[in-house]
């Protein structure tokens, strides 16, 4: 899984675009695998990509277009006029025995894991930029003569959430009703992939490419309240145990394993460990890298935590083993002290593995909480506080779930 077939263009932008060119693992250490990036990783793969708009796309429009030769841009464009600055995939597809080089399709799909009202409109936005870029070119090459012609635009929505998806694929809705003016309206129609509208029957089901049905299975699923259930009744990785010693499989299911466990909120600890003995059946004598993000910052918390309270213990024991002047008083006061020392790394461990997640998810944790935090000496309370961090959604739900358990 690389991306030798892709022209990856993110200008103008800090954060990285995900890429199977670097280690899964690397990628996704200290922050979540959200909707996005899982959907940029999977639709980056050209097979996926090949197999989707052949499942998707009108077959006249098929029978025109050279699916197999299309390459693959990811571009991200920032607009202050939108609330966020989504990731779009690209794709450029050769029509078929064109003797014009020049002249293809593109194929824009923006993913949306929520319903939105406008999202024709930023669609459109993204269409002219892309229009724009090819005027460009033209007049660089010198075709930009009265019989130039754009390459047609196809406008992909693909969403998968908690319900249906209810905005318009009408451009000309984004534009009030005058009388008169209807007809001098811009008329685009987008095409919809709306997950939430299917079932798993509906799913492209390519025996060539097993993985394009299981991620779009998983993405369908990912906000069920009953994706424990699911991913114990359907065994989805079954279709993948003929390819358990190809690499590539075994990083897609590491990328799957993250994106679930980082996900979804709703997965139980018993969820997570029947998913796991899934991946350990099929992926036989293969090391997977288990750890979700709570217990990957519950790694690095705990092991500075028990490494700072064993210091402090032993410090403290030796103390006492002085002030009682005598050796088994120093020995035992030591053994006391490491043993208080590995409680207190514990808790640290704990609470610091849950203010590393807030300030990844929601940015600098105030004093308040830190201080909340601290007062806390129960274990088993702050694991689940770990937890409930990693799969809340916004920074009040953590607060308000404080304030019950402290009570």
């Amino acid at each position: 899984m690389t991306t030798k077939d892709q022209n990856v263009i993110s200008p103008k932008l800090q954060e990285p675009v995900p890429t199977w060119d670097k280690p899964i693992e690397e990628q996704f250490a200290t922050t979540q695998v959200t909707h996005d990036t899982f959907f940029e990783l999977v639709f980056q793969l050209k097979k996926f990509a090949c197999a989707f708009l052949i499942f998707l796309l009108p077959l006249t429009l098929q029978k025109q277009l050279s699916i197999p030769n299309l390459t693959i841009s990811v571009r991200r464009f920032r607009d202050e006029n939108f609330r966020e600055a989504r990731s779009d995939m690209i794709y450029e597809i050769p029509l078929k025995n064109n003797q014009n080089k020049h002249v293809k399709t593109y194929v824009v799909i923006e993913h949306k894991s929520y319903d939105e009202s406008h999202t024709m409109l930023q669609l459109f936005n993204y269409e002219v930029q892309i229009i724009s870029a090819e005027i460009d070119l033209a007049k660089k090459k010198g075709i930009y003569t009265k019989d130039f012609k754009l390459p047609p635009i196809i406008l992909i929505i693909f969403h998968h959430g908690g319900g249906i998806y209810t905005g318009s694929v009408e451009l000309s809705d984004e534009f009030e009703k005058i009388d008169g003016a209807e007809e001098f309206t811009i008329k685009q129609r987008g095409i919809v992939c709306d997950l939430s509208r299917m079932t798993k029957e509906d799913l492209p089901h390519d025996p060539n490419v097993p993985e394009l049905y299981i991620a779009l299975r998983i993405m369908q699923v990912i906000m069920s309240k009953n994706l424990d259930g699911i991913l114990q009744e359907e065994y989805l990785l079954d279709e993948l145990k003929p390819y358990t010693n190809d690499p590539d499989y075994r990083k897609f299911a590491r990328l799957l394993m993250c994106y679930i466990f980082d996900s979804n909120r709703y997965l139980t600890e018993e969820g997570e460990k029947q998913f796991k003995q899934q991946l350990k059946q099929t992926f036989k004598g293969v090391e997977i890298m288990w750890s979700p993000l709570a217990e990957r910052y519950i790694a690095t918390g705990e092991a500075r935590g028990i490494k700072k309270g064993i210091e402090q213990g032993r410090t403290e024991g030796r103390v006492q083993g002085i002030e009682q002047g005598i050796t088994e008083g120093r020995v035992q006061g030591r053994e006391i002290g490491i043993t208080e020392g590995r409680e207190i790394g514990e808790l640290e461990g704990r609470i610091e593995a849950i203010i590393s997640i807030l300030d990844v998810k929601f940015g600098e944790v105030s004093e308040t909480v830190r201080d909340s935090l601290c007062v806390i000496t129960d274990v088993n309370r702050l694991q689940a506080l770990v937890r409930f961090a990693a799969k809340c959604d916004t920074f009040e739900e953590f607060y308000k779930q404080l304030n019950i358990d402290k009570t």
